[in-house]
This record gives structure tokens, sequence and C-alpha cells, in this order.
């Protein structure tokens, strides 16, 4: 069991616990706040006290549960009312897809719902459900919803399911999800309205771990979004790519301690972190994107192209606005450079460059003759002819392929999970450094 945190921004916890078979966990839970000096109280859903009956919470919080909206009163107010008056912070766990719908939509009519609506404190999900329920476009939606609002969502683990599925939906280890409790903000939960649709909220991209050090020291380069390729001053090509992906690895290379060089293409601003070790790099056309990737080149220790660089671009394109004329119109078209080949056939030894590969056929076949014609050291390979992942949406799956001949397949999860293990993959590849000179007098 790891560890929890030093210090405890919140001291008065309610713990919700809903039907899922992983109500069990909710027990370690609320010893774990108990231990860590945290008082207690559990509200439950009807389907949550069939799996986990309202004494044994009594017991571990010797506080009553809050298990029915219409039972007896120990005071003139409601409990969902004085218990949110009481509170410093909210945790549903396990949270159901139904209890995440209802509090998503505003239904209350239990008493985790009811409570959830009166409090205006900050709030933790931690999703337990199967796989293919996680995924469902209602409960991503959901999640998005809740996320936009301020509540942190911690992600599922993967592995066997109660149902003999394997997959994601696990729910996370119980320290992760108290160390979420007592690292939350004491302040009130923001109301903001969710992020119109074609928005993406930052939340989508933002990763719970705590930071590890593992790339201190390193710099890392990676290149995001699309590009646009003029056709005349007012039109060009390009592809539906959003940014997110490249987002993702931005936090999770400073995450881990990098610093960070994000170059960009045309992206939503919400797609550009900002804050300390990260510098954004903005750039319209595929052209741009080479320089300012060769410019930063002899510093970094990691490429990651994530970037969908146009393939081709017009020729000569008209210094003016091309106009209707009742005929066809041919417009010759050239090859953009291919950044990653172009860095790969000039890296220094030590130096790791990482590909995206966009498939809708062959996978395998396709992303292992870009691995080896652009001399990367990783390819992560994903096939967008399906129309859940991939370009703009928040998540992916995907297959990270060696150069060693190793592979892993990454089943679909967020694009903030999908980071977190290409980095994973990176590090094994890592040269050591070697330590800087003692100091002689």
């Amino acid at each position: 069991m790891g560890k929890l945190p030093a210090t405890m921004p919140v001291t008065k916890v309610v713990l919700g616990v809903t039907g899922s078979i992983a109500a069990y966990k909710a027990a370690e839970i609320c010893s774990l706040l108990r231990k860590a000096g945290v008082e207690v109280r559990v509200a439950m859903t009807a389907c949550g006290a069939r799996f986990v009956t309202p004494l044994t919470f009594e017991t571990l919080t010797q506080q009553p549960v809050y298990a029915e909206v219409f039972g007896q009163p120990k005071s003139y107010e409601m409990d969902h009312i004085s218990w949110a008056k009481w509170a410093d912070a909210f945790v549903v766990a396990p949270a159901t897809a139904n209890i995440i719908a209802k509090l998503a939509h505003g239904l209350a009519d239990d008493p985790v719902s009811t409570f959830y609506l009166s409090f205006d404190g900050p709030t933790v999900l931690a999703p337990a459900m199967n796989t293919r329920m996680l995924s469902h476009p209602a409960t991503e939606a959901n999640l998005a919803t809740l996320r936009a609002r301020g509540v942190a969502i911690v992600a599922p683990a993967e592995g066997l399911l109660a149902c003999g599925d394997v997959g994601r939906g696990k729910l996370a280890d119980p320290v992760a999800i108290v160390t979420a409790v007592l690292g939350s903000s004491s302040g009130a939960r923001p109301r903001a309205e969710p992020a119109a649709p074609d928005s993406a909220s930052p939340s989508t991209v933002t990763t719970s771990r705590p930071t590890d050090g593992s790339l201190v020291g390193r710099t890392v380069l990676i290149t995001s979004g699309p590009t646009h390729e003029y056709l005349d001053p007012v039109r060009f090509l390009t592809n539906p790519s959003s940014g997110r992906m490249g987002a993702a690895l931005t936090l999770e290379a400073r995450r881990r301690g990098a610093t960070v060089h994000l170059v960009s293409g045309p992206v939503s601003a919400q797609m550009l972190p900002s804050g300390e070790g990260i510098t954004v790099h903005r750039v319209t056309t595929a052209e741009q994107m080479l320089r300012a990737v060769r410019d930063l080149a002899p510093t970094v220790d990691v490429f990651v192209f994530a970037a969908a660089v146009s393939d081709f671009r017009v020729a000569q394109p008209p210094t003016h606005k091309i106009k209707r004329s009742g005929n066809s119109l041919t417009l010759p078209l050239v090859e953009n450079p291919d950044i990653a080949q172009a860095i790969g056939c000039i890296k220094e030894p030590g130096q790791i460059t990482v590909g995206f590969a966009a498939e809708t056929e062959d996978l395998e076949r396709n992303a292992l003759m870009k691995l080896e014609r652009k001399r990367l050291d990783l390819i992560v390979a994903n096939n967008v002819s399906n129309p859940r992942i991939g370009f703009d949406r928040d998540v992916n799956e995907v297959t990270i392929f060696g150069r060693d001949g190793s592979r892993r397949h990454i089943s679909e999860r967020p694009k903030s999970e999908v980071a977190y293990e290409v980095f994973e993959s990176v590090l094994g590849l890592l040269t050591p450094r070697s330590p800087a000179p003692s100091a002689t007098v």
C-alpha cells in the first residue's frame, strides 16, 4: 500500500457509495481516510447498500449512514442539506454509469445525487464499470460534462473485470482515490457551463497523476495539430486533427519533469497547454513546422511527432482568391517534407524519435514500413477509420511498435492515458545521464 500525503487540505469528507461490485473497496477508502485523520460520513444508493450494508460504514465511521432520502431526519434539516454545510469534499467511489449520468444531468432521487446538488465544494469521482459501458459515447459525454464543471475524475484501471472481460473499468487503487481527495482544493466547485461541442475543455487533456520526475533534466519536443497548406490566400488543405493528443503528450512529459517544446499547427487555444517548463511554438504550414523543429533539434532528447502534417501542398499557390469560372480547376500538388524522416536522418546518438501512424488499412504493415523509413525508435499506430477513436476524439486505441521488434497494444482509453503509455515506452530507450564531474578545490 502506498503512502498518503503528509498534508490534508480537507478534514471532513462525504463518501458516496453506489451499486458496483467494487463497492467493497469503499470500505478500504473509508478506512484510509480515517487513518489520515479525516472525519467521514457515508451516503449510499439503494443498490450500493445491496453490495455492502450500511452497518459496515457506520462501524468504520462511527457516524450514521445516509441511505434513504425520506428516512427519519436526525435534525430539522434534511441530511443532504446539513451534510453539504459540514463537508469539505465529496468523493463517489465507486461511481457507476448510472450515478455519473444522474450527476451530469442534475437528477436527484437518491442520497448520493441529492447530496451532489446541495454541495458546492470539490468533488471527486472514481468510475467503475464494464469497459463497453465506460467507452459508450453517453458515458464519455457525461464525464466530459462533469469535468467541465470542475469535478475531478480518477481514471479507472485496466485488468480482469468481474464479468470476465479484460479491459479498462476497474476501480482505481484506493490509495490513488484517497490521494486525489486529500489533494483537492477546499474552494467552491465552479459552476461553469459545459464547453461547446467544437472546443474541448482543457480538462479533457489533464492528468490526475502526481509528478514523478522520470524525465527531469530531459528536453522533449512534441509536434501537434494539423498544418494548413494554402490553395490561395483564403483556402487551404488540412485534416481534422484537433491537437488533443499533442496536448496530452505535452502535459504528460511535463508531469514527468521534462522541459517541453510544443510545436503546434493551427488549433484552439485550449489545446495549447501553458505553464512553467512548457514553450509553445505556433506554426501554420509543414515547412514552417520543419524549420521550427530543426532549430530546436540540437537541444532535444526525445522527439514525439504527433502532428497530422498535410502530405501535399500546392506547387505555386496563386496570390489572389480563385474565382468561379464554370470550368474545372487543376492545381498541381507537390509533397511536403516528412518532418519525422528529416529528423530521423540527422538525429544524434542518444536522441529518441517517436512517430504516429494514422492508418485506415493494413495497420501493422504500414506502421512498420514507416518505422523503418523514418528511422524511428517507436511508432504509435491507430486505425482512424474507427469513428470512436483518433481525430478530434477524447479517446484513442493504439499499438506501439518498437525498432527492437516489441509491440504493446493500448486498448481504448483517454488520450491522457495513451500519452502515459507512450512515455513509459520511451523511458526504456533513454541513455542514462552521465553524472556531473565533481568540483575540486
